[in-house]
This record gives C-alpha cells, sequence and structure tokens, in this order.
C-alpha cells in the first residue's frame, strides 16, 4: 500500500443519467421523467463521501453538457473527481427505469452501449492517481460492458495488487449486459485477487451455481478467491460472511421502500465503511442501515452523515429538533 495514500477509496466505472417514471406510470405513456445520476461505482463513492471518506472516480465522460451536469452533482457528494477524462464524440450512457408492485415487475432499459467509458484505453488511465488509495473498489458491471475494459479491469487488479493495495469487488452480475456463463469466465479470473468479496445471493446461484444456505454458499465462494473477507448479501434477509468459520448474520431493516435503486451500493459502501475502522461486521451492519437508507429516498445517490448512520444504527426513530 502506498504510505500515507492520498485518498480512503478510489474506484473506476461508468457513470449513468437515470431516468424514471413514477410508479403506477408506463414509459410508452409518459409525459414527464424523473432525473437522477447513477452508476454502482459513483454510489458508492457519494455514500462514502456523505460519511466524510476521502473517495476518488475516475472515468471517462463526453465533452458536453451532460458530463458537466454529472461532474456538477459529483463535486456537490465530495467525490474527488480530477482525473475523469472527456472525450469527444462520445456518449453518456443513459438507463429508463418503470416501476411497478406485484404482480408486475419492475423494467429497467438500458440505452449505454459505446459510452465513454468504452472507449478508454489503459494508457488513457492516471494510474498514480487510481493507486494512491487504501481501497480499490471495482464491481462485475464494468468489465461486463466492452472486451476492452475486461483487460482494463484485469490490468487495474494487477497494478493494484502489486502495490499491495486492498481490493473490494462487487459481484453485482448485470444479466442484460452479459450472459451468465461469460461473467462466469471473466470472475473467476479475479476473484482470485480481491481481499473484499460482496456477493448477491441470486448472483451466487446464478453465476456460480450455489444455493440459498448461506454457509455453504460463503464456503464454496472461498474457493473460488482468497478474499480475507467474503459477504453474501442476502436482500430481504439480510447478510452473512464466516468468522473463524463460525456464520455470522445480520439481519435486514424493515423499511417502507420509495425506490429500490443502489441498496447494494450503499450495502457495500457500509462494508468499507466498517473495514476502514477495523471491523468487518460492524462494516455489515452499517451497510445493512444504509441500504435501508437509500431503499426510503429517491435516487441512487445516498444523502445522508455519519450523525444520522448511527442513530440508524442505534433505532433511533424519534425526530430531530
Amino acid at each position: 500500500m502506498p504510505n500515507n495514500p492520498r485518498f480512503e477509496l478510489t474506484s473506476f466505472g461508468e457513470s449513468l443519467l437515470r431516468f424514471s417514471v413514477a410508479e403506477g406510470k408506463h414509459l410508452e405513456t409518459m409525459t414527464n421523467l424523473d432525473v437522477y445520476l447513477g452508476g454502482a461505482e459513483i454510489n458508492l463513492c457519494s455514500a462514502l463521501a456523505a460519511l466524510n471518506r476521502k473517495t476518488a472516480w475516475l472515468s471517462a465522460l463526453p465533452d458536453n453538457p451532460l458530463a458537466d451536469f454529472t461532474l456538477r452533482q459529483l463535486r456537490a457528494a465530495n467525490i474527488n473527481i480530477e482525473a475523469v477524462i472527456k472525450l469527444r464524440n462520445s456518449r453518456l450512457g443513459t438507463y429508463y427505469i418503470e416501476f411497478a408492485k406485484p404482480p408486475r415487475a419492475t423494467n429497467v432499459i438500458y440505452d449505454r452501449a459505446s459510452s465513454a467509458i468504452t472507449k478508454l484505453r489503459a494508457e488513457d488511465i492516471n494510474w498514480d492517481y487510481l493507486l494512491d488509495t487504501k481501497v480499490l473498489h471495482l464491481t462485475g458491471i464494468t468489465p461486463a460492458l466492452s472486451e476492452e475494459l475486461t483487460e482494463i479491469v484485469l490490468e487495474i487488479i494487477k497494478r493494484a495488487k502489486a502495490k499491495g493495495i486492498i481490493i473490494s469487488f462487487d459481484v453485482n452480475y448485470r444479466s442484460k449486459l452479459w450472459s451468465s456463463i461469460k461473467a462466469a469466465k471473466v470472475l473467476k479470473q479475479i476473484l482470485p485477487d480481491v481481499d473484499i468479496l460482496i456477493c448477491g445471493e441470486a448472483d451466487a446461484i446464478d453465476l456460480f451455481g450455489l444455493n440459498e444456505v448461506a454457509k455453504e454458499t460463503l464456503l464454496a465462494l472461498a474457493e473460488l478467491s482468497d478474499a480475507k473477507h467474503i459477504i453474501l448479501s442476502q436482500a430481504s434477509k439480510g447478510a452473512s460472511t464466516l468468522i473463524n468459520d463460525e456464520l455470522v448474520q445480520i439481519k435486514a431493516k424493515k423499511v417502507d421502500v420509495i425506490d429500490r435503486l443502489g441498496a447494494g451500493d450503499a450495502f457495500a459502501a457500509g462494508v468499507i465503511d466498517g473495514y476502514l475502522d477495523g471491523d468487518i461486521v460492524q462494516g455489515m451492519q452499517r451497510g445493512i442501515v444504509l441500504s435501508a437508507f437509500v431503499l426510503g429516498q429517491y435516487g441512487d445517490m445516498l444523502a445522508t452523515n455519519r450523525a444520522e448512520l448511527d442513530d440508524g444504527l442505534l433505532g433511533r426513530d424519534s425526530i430531530r429538533r
């Protein structure tokens, strides 16, 4: 790890503009749209920055007002963006959401092919900046975007490993970006080198053929990765990990869901926040609270602070006066 690194966490990934209709409305009959900034890595950086962690995000954006909107939002969230690259004749990815309640399913439509980040080459990256950190965070979304980005992610991991930087990785499988067979093949190249592995229960089943028994799944993931910390996120059931071969489970919090997007990224932010304080189980508890917070707000990027998180951990529901 670099001596006295500038950042506590850096990340590399895509930014997206999110357009959504209100619950109960349809995209095919839309008359207006709500606009938010999103992207798994951005969401995680913003949550940690809200907790006063020093975070940085590196990516590529088009050279247009949509990129300026993105950068303005990231500056407001206190994320360092000084190494972001602007590329002419490129585009910002978007996605569209049609929220629904059962029996209808919420529908997500991506329009992100050939976005600016897919134009990047390894030589474009400011490596000294990206690797000046305690923790480097990546997700399975980025290598799914292009063959070139798969190679860049593998190069990032190689360089981070050589410097002794802690590598955090969230599997974050997206079936609309690549097949489970291709994803599993690439991820099996990545997982052996990560230090903190976060995998959703559904992803463990879809990608690696594992089951819903938490301890068995965690042991199987340990066969794929030498990560010191492996965390299984289990949606409404909470999250689990193994400490000295003993299963530790953290229950999810009950929440009235306003907006389902960003919960997994907020959970991962909590895990890393706890890791930075030397307590991964406390990190899981923080992640459960942060994910509940983001489910109860509009937009992917979590707006919170350390005092609010502490209240959530203590179960304080009273009105602040």
